[in-house]
């Protein structure tokens, strides 16, 4: 065999063994699930491109080791995959956002595109810890029972600063709207009492009260401490909805229609919860006659043992008059009772929505791995 023979067949050879690794590398990349893959060769890394989102809402090229970017979903509609030649293959990525799987061993390349995750109704109700309810009761996916893992940092993007400080950043989930939003409440009182008004003899509704121009003001809203520099558009601004209810102590089953029936609102960032929160947070949620007990993690008792007093304020009224006009408050033995707003100077625990377009940076919800955003 001379010298050009040998050449012809080596060259053969060598281009049979590319066409040969290529094939097998194709199948060895179909049927696979994307966070499975280790990188196996150069090759297979090459069959695929990915993409993260930035704060801008712009996509840059996602280059490290990792093959399921943290605190990012892929998206499915944007995300494609083609064939040799160019054209797009429909139907070959499958996923639930948070894992894909390509099934075309015709797939020559695919495109993949991954969103930041927020922190909302869907990243939760996907992703459901401890006490969650995905039943909505009471217009909210809640968190019912005696424990729940919704702790959640506010004011800080650094764990150890949460968990180190949490009077001024440590948070609960109470629950999520039909829009998505989380629904918060401060985990600790405010440092100080506060009273509802001054006066018994006034008719003081709730956005005419101290409670509401203090925590929308000095005590909370614009007090750095809390809400630092940049944090207060994290915050929704909510129609809140005020009135008086005529039912007593004993707390039924229809205070969210009593209360959600209200026509008058303010429009403010920050409120107190209503007493149907707290009826609706206990375990079986608000099916019960009554609230006599205080083994709900939404209780005071709960979560600061170090409060200024052990009663806390809600921002439901009581539409009758007991010795001057009152509003309700959840006891420190765990029912709603109402008390006369001179004097009475309560606990209080700031609530308020957050906007739908916060960044899930990291968490689990636990106390000591709470949800981080940013």
């Amino acid at each position: 065999m001379n010298k050009k023979t040998i050449k012809k067949y080596l060259i053969i050879t060598l281009v049979l063994l590319e066409v040969i690794s290529l094939f097998l590398t194709i199948k060895s990349f179909s049927n696979k699930n994307i966070s499975a893959i280790k990188e196996s060769t150069k090759i297979e890394r090459k069959r695929f491109s990915m993409y993260i989102e930035n704060d801008t809402g712009e996509y840059t090229e996602y280059t490290t080791s990792e093959y399921f970017p943290v605190g990012y979903k892929l998206n499915l509609d944007k995300s494609t995959c083609v064939d040799s030649n160019d054209n797009t293959l429909t139907g070959v990525l499958t996923g639930n956002g948070n894992s894909v799987t390509v099934t075309s061993n015709k797939t020559m390349f695919c495109y993949l595109y991954f969103d930041i995750k927020k922190l909302n109704g869907e990243y939760l109700l996907e992703n459901p810890t401890t006490g969650l309810n995905t039943t909505m009761e009471g217009g909210l996916y809640r968190y019912q029972g005696t424990t729940a893992d919704n702790y959640i940092c506010f004011g800080t993007s650094t764990k150890s600063t949460c968990t180190g400080n949490t009077d001024a950043y440590m948070y609960r989930i109470i629950g999520i709207n039909s829009s998505g939003q989380l629904k918060l409440i401060k985990k600790e009182a405010l440092n100080s009492g506060i009273q509802w008004y001054s006066s018994s003899a006034s008719n003081i509704t709730w956005p005419n009260s101290t409670i509401y121009s203090s925590i929308n003001g000095s005590s909370f809203l614009n007090n750095t401490t809390y809400v630092p520099s940049g944090w207060s558009s994290k915050i929704a601004t909510t129609s809140w909805k005020y009135g008086d209810n005529t039912t007593n102590s004993t707390i039924a089953a229809n205070l969210y229609s009593i209360e959600n029936a209200w026509t008058n609102t303010v429009s403010a960032k920050i409120g107190l919860w209503y007493l149907h929160d707290y009826c609706y947070g206990m375990s079986g949620g608000c099916s019960s006659g009554s609230i006599t007990c205080k083994t709900s993690w939404l209780h005071l008792s709960n979560n600061d043992s170090g409060a200024p007093r052990s009663d806390e304020w809600t921002m439901s009224r009581y539409g009758g008059v007991r010795g001057g006009y009152v509003a309700y408050y959840v006891r420190s033995e765990g029912f709603g009772s109402y008390y006369v707003l001179l004097n009475s100077s309560l606990s209080v625990r700031p609530v308020f929505y957050l906007t739908s377009d916060v960044e899930f940076v990291s968490g689990t919800g636990t106390s000591s791995d709470p949800f981080i955003i940013n």
